[in-house]
């Protein structure tokens, strides 16, 4: 078990790893910055041997218990919308295109690991995590999510959006969708029996929409939409259930036409087009992923498997260090995005590599005092912003506990003559 101490230096070693983009924990071996030392709640930077071993003593209850305190709250609303959605965590992808599950050193397929988030597509904040084996299907996770997030939303209509990972059981997929105050809308998979059936459907039945392009000055993108039922059939009930199905399809001026069709459940009023782009706005969630993957590097995180097991073929699936890992980084990314609605529009939702680039990679010196620690800044661009911010950060009157409660100070160094006046910004968000 990890002592307080211990543990809340491997949290804020992990959760500023995320923030500033340290790529690996072997990477902390050549982190020297006290400033870094100083955020991660100590004098010096943990090795990678100590913070690898801290991460693998956490325990199971333990995480879960941080993943309850630190979860953002839902505000209080008739009708939220989540998505949720699997990933695969990639192992060996920075350089080759390689298929999911397979070792380039080993040569072959191996265990993967997967991490089910849900996201509030309102307010684009990740909510909660599930990691688990790659062989659990997305209805079962989701099931487990949802049961959760019941509890916080206090009797709210939950609007959820699945990817068509949630269709392959459809003994789970009806298990999942039959609950109160819920609308859920799936992805239809794309089988050939659904795709004949889709064709099959006659012209009346169609109607013709024009999109705006993919791109600025792109020519419209016609669409068709009709709608239709689908029987969806289940070993535990012995009549199939009449799901309402929205199918878009895609003109294409040459080849062929692109098909994509929507399973609704619990909703037999909204017009077709208004569910086709509430299901769109899972984009949302693809993109935050993304940004997790490629800023926040939560693909190197360790190995749910056992690899000191004794059947190599057979390994134990631990989640502890897996989740506690990854839940961070979803922490990390939800503050990066909070940090940037604060600063002027041009920064709104930007990538966490803007935002390292203007704010995070500022230079300092830091100077000890008896009751404080000052922090004095050195940017070089948008002095009204950080005067601005600077002031607000000092209102809070911060203090940092392992510093033997030292206040914290941030001040900005004064401008030098030579230095060109800037243009003055309205630094409000």
């Amino acid at each position: 078990m990890l002592g307080a101490g211990n543990a809340g230096r491997l949290v804020l070693s992990l959760y500023f790893k995320a923030i500033l983009g340290i790529q690996r924990i072997f990477h902390f071996e050549t982190q020297q910055d006290p400033g870094f030392a100083i955020l991660t709640g100590g004098t010096k930077v943990l090795g990678r041997r100590r913070l690898g071993a801290l991460l693998r003593l956490v325990s199971l209850a333990g995480v879960r218990r941080f993943m309850q305190a630190t979860a953002p709250r839902l505000a209080r609303a008739a009708c939220h919308w989540l998505s949720i959605d699997e990933h695969a965590i990639a192992r060996f992808t920075r350089k080759f295109r390689i298929p999911k599950g397979f070792h380039t050193i080993r040569n072959k397929k191996m265990k993967i690991e997967k991490l089910t988030f849900v996201f509030d597509v309102a307010g684009r904040v990740l909510h909660a995590l599930v990691a688990s084996p790659g062989d659990v299907s997305l209805a079962h996770l989701a099931k487990q999510l949802l049961a959760k997030m019941r509890q916080r939303a206090r009797g709210a209509t939950l609007r959820v959006i699945l990817d068509a990972g949630a269709a392959h059981s459809h003994d789970a997929l009806l298990d999942l969708v039959s609950r109160p105050r819920q609308v859920t809308l799936v992805r239809a998979p794309r089988r050939p029996a659904y795709r004949a059936a889709w064709n099959a459907l006659p012209a009346a039945a169609w109607t013709l929409l024009e999109e705006p392009g993919p791109y600025l000055d792109a020519p419209s993108k016609p669409i068709a939409i009709a709608e239709t039922r689908t029987a969806i059939h289940s070993s535990a009930r012995t009549t199939p259930v009449s799901a309402r199905t929205i199918v878009i399809r895609e003109t294409s001026t040459r080849g062929k036409h692109r098909w994509h069709a929507l399973w609704v459940f619990g909703d037999e009023d909204t017009p077709a087009y208004e569910l086709v782009r509430e299901f769109r706005t899972r984009q949302h969630h693809e993109q935050t992923y993304r940004i997790m993957l490629h800023d926040i590097h939560v693909d190197t995180a360790p190995s749910g498997y056992n690899k000191r097991s004794s059947q190599p073929h057979r390994p134990g699936f631990q989640q502890n260090s897996l989740t506690l890992y990854a839940w961070i980084a979803a922490l990390a990314t939800n503050a990066l995005q909070a940090f940037s609605l604060l600063l002027p529009s041009q920064f709104h939702r930007a990538h966490p590599r803007t935002l390292r680039r203007w704010f995070l990679f500022t230079p300092a010196e830091l100077f000890l005092g008896h009751d404080t620690l000052i922090v004095l800044l050195k940017p070089k661009r948008l002095l009204p912003l950080w005067n601005f911010l600077i002031q607000r950060a000092n209102q809070r009157n911060t203090r940092i506990p392992w510093l033997d409660n030292r206040r914290l100070i941030l001040s900005l160094e004064p401008p030098s003559a030579s230095r060109r006046p800037e243009v003055p910004i309205d630094p409000t968000p």
